[in-house]
């Protein structure tokens, strides 16, 4: 059964779940904002690639990290779904992931990052991400984190291990510190 979509507003997100352990809040507020905001170009930028519509809207602060996606790109991504949100309704949860790709042992996640460095956190995304994929009814095999450059070099990519109790336990935890109603 699936829910209304006012319904689905309610779900925690994923990215709302992993934020207190993040570290993010002792980041200066301007320079949070700053950085989503460019991420969030960068993504729009990399999914109109990755949609066949060319590279719009690339300016001075995107240009290296779209040339460091597009190296990673050009290799062949087999795409199957692109900025895709799912959601859980039993746990009341959602994530959107920036893709699922078919490689050569079947689907994968993979999530874009421009942060200036790794996070303890994508491990966990990751995670969350591939337990919605699954209770979508996709077969995650891999879960991997494109690191994009600054300077337009080669992107690290990162791979997780598919873990669903790993994430639900930082479910568990948030809910039991920072939900209403919790004991």
């Amino acid at each position: 059964m699936t829910l209304d979509k006012k319904y689905r507003e309610n779900y925690l997100r994923v990215t709302t779940i992993l934020y207190p352990f993040s570290g993010l809040s002792h980041v200066n507020p301007d320079v949070l904002a700053y950085a989503a905001n460019r991420g969030t170009k960068v993504h729009k930028i990399c999914e109109a690639i990755a949609l066949g519509l060319g590279e719009i809207g690339v300016d001075e602060e995107t240009k290296g990290y779209v040339d460091s996606f597009k190296i990673w790109w050009e290799k062949g991504v087999d795409f199957v779904e692109i900025e895709k949100r799912l959601y859980c309704d039993t746990l009341e949860i959602t994530g959107q992931m920036d893709f699922i790709i078919k490689d050569i042992d079947g689907l994968a996640i993979v999530d874009l990052k421009t942060s200036s460095k790794p996070s303890k956190t994508w491990k966990a995304q990751g995670c969350a991400y591939a337990y919605l994929a699954k209770v979508a009814g996709y077969d995650i095999k891999h879960i991997y984190f494109c690191h994009l450059k600054k300077n337009g070099t080669i992107p690290k990519i990162y791979e997780f291990s598919i873990d669903d109790s790993f994430f639900l336990a930082i479910l568990t935890t948030y809910k039991h510190f920072f939900q209403k109603g919790s004991a």
